[in-house]
């Protein structure tokens, strides 16, 4: 098994564009806002890591970081597409890509507060890889993007039996589920519109057959073996 095995050195590798893999933010997702400015009481309200109290026992960012966490402290896109914040209402982001999330809510904060200081960052960017993977399961991304190879390697690689010519991608898009079939083995895995995966997407690295066949056989192989050794020395005992 040999990721890429059609690049050379200094080769150089075509790739889809990153802004191709942005997400269009919907209802269900969940934000973390960041809002600084002169105003220590809007500090306080935004930012939990600047709190003191919070700060000394580590946990202003690491509530953020677990599912329950990010459901209770971040801020939900409600059914109408809006997120409410404090001082400043309602915001709309449903449609918005996550890349301009960010400026729609710096706008809003600029007209209530001078000189603010705006960060945005999507919480629910969960993936779950399974099939034939070390360690299957469902991971969080907390960086903007992440790859295909990324999520395996979160995974711990994959398995001796697994095909990486086989690597189905599937992508919910409202009610439509979309797969993609992923060659790993090859570098034109980079133009592929899955490389770059999205939330909610799910990575299934399906079994080598001729592998698994290969590994039943020495089973057999074995077990006849023994059966055979048992036969014989049944028959010498009866004797």
């Amino acid at each position: 098994m040999i990721y890429l095995k059609d690049a050379v050195s200094n080769d150089v590798i075509n790739s889809l564009p990153i802004q191709n893999a942005d997400h269009i933010l919907s209802t269900g997702d969940i934000l973390y806002v960041s809002i600084k400015s002169m105003n220590p009481d809007v500090n306080v309200l935004y930012n939990p890591e600047s709190n003191m109290e919070t700060n000394a026992t580590g946990t202003g960012f690491q509530k953020y970081t677990t599912p329950s966490g990010a459901y209770l402290y971040g801020f939900e896109v409600d059914a109408d597409g809006n997120i409410k914040l404090p001082m400043l209402g309602k915001i709309k982001v449903s449609g918005i890509a996550l890349s301009q999330v960010e400026s729609v809510v710096q706008k809003r904060t600029d007209e209530f507060l001078n000189d603010a200081i705006v960060k945005v960052k999507l919480l629910n960017f969960k993936i779950t890889v399974m099939g034939e993977v070390r360690v299957p399961g469902q991971y969080y991304n907390y960086n903007n993007s992440i790859t295909v190879l990324q999520a395996i390697a979160l995974a711990n690689g994959n398995t001796d039996y697994a095909s990486i010519k086989n690597v189905m991608v599937i992508r919910s898009k409202g009610d439509v589920n979309k797969t993609y079939m992923l060659d790993l083995s090859s570098k034109a895995i980079y133009l592929s519109e899955a490389f770059y995966l999205q939330p909610n997407d799910y990575v299934f690295v399906q079994p080598d057959k001729l592998k698994n066949f290969q590994l039943n056989s020495q089973v057999y192989s074995l077990t006849l073996s023994s059966l055979s050794v048992f036969i014989a020395v049944l028959g010498f005992l009866l004797k």
